[in-house]
């Protein structure tokens, strides 16, 4: 008897007990599969014993393929492509203040793609719109390659651009971003968003109210109002 692929987000010792549960019911064979490794379970057998042969079968398949020809091929393939990669050249060819807003961004391999990208963005005749362009572009270069050469997560490159944007920013406090797209589809309703934050904020603005009142007693009526109010 097959069991159902529902394991996402379960531990194979998990799924194991399981499908021994299941086997030693219904006093008959059990397969499944879990992360391309066929298992089957026979009734007597314990959850740690089938475990054990789920790794060395995973261990083995992973053997196998990492010495196949196929693989060989495939990393052989992935390194020419690497290497390419970081021999080509890269610099910016967008002149124009609009070129320059919708050109793509650039993923550096190596210290001297990144250093002449940037010294393409710099060394150029600008106006007081291209300026801008350079120095975004040029971070996120700069950002991409960092990424690139420490392996990041997504998740990690979320965190480290929005604190980006608190350093140049000078943000003190949380905060959120806000985008109008979001506007278009109801679960992601930014006015639901920024309520949800402002509720979440509250400990932070009554801890900074209760700071403000101190520090600036002869605000204004309506600021030292509503200083007040959150900081009850």
């Amino acid at each position: 008897m097959k069991l159902e692929n529902t394991f996402a987000g379960q531990h194979i010792s998990v799924v194991c007990e399981r499908a021994v549960t299941f086997a030693n019911d219904k006093n008959t064979d059990v397969e499944f599969e879990f992360n391309g490794v066929a298992v089957v379970v026979r009734p007597g057998e314990s959850a740690e014993e089938v475990a054990a042969r789920w790794d060395r079968d995973r261990e083995a398949a992973h053997q196998a393929y990492i010495n196949s020809d196929e693989y060989k091929q495939a990393e052989a393939k992935r390194a020419e492509e690497y290497r390419q990669r970081c021999a080509a050249s890269m610099r910016e060819s967008a002149i124009s203040e609009t070129e320059m807003r919708e050109t793509k961004e650039k993923r550096p391999c190596t210290p001297a793609q990144l250093n002449e990208y940037i010294e393409s963005l710099v060394d150029r005749q600008h106006d007081y719109g291209t300026c801008v362009y350079a120095m975004s572009l040029a971070a996120v270069a700069a950002f991409n390659y960092v990424a690139h050469k420490l392996g990041v997560s997504g998740f990690q490159s979320s965190c480290a651009d929005l604190d980006f944007l608190r350093r140049t920013r000078s943000l003190k406090g949380p905060f959120m971003i806000v985008k109008a797209e979001d506007a278009l589809y109801p679960q992601c309703d930014p006015r639901e968003k920024l309520d949800e934050a402002l509720r979440e904020w509250r400990p932070f603005l009554k801890e900074e109210a209760i700071k403000k009142l101190a520090e600036s007693p002869d605000a204004s009526r309506a600021v030292i109002a509503h200083w007040r109010y959150l900081a009850k």
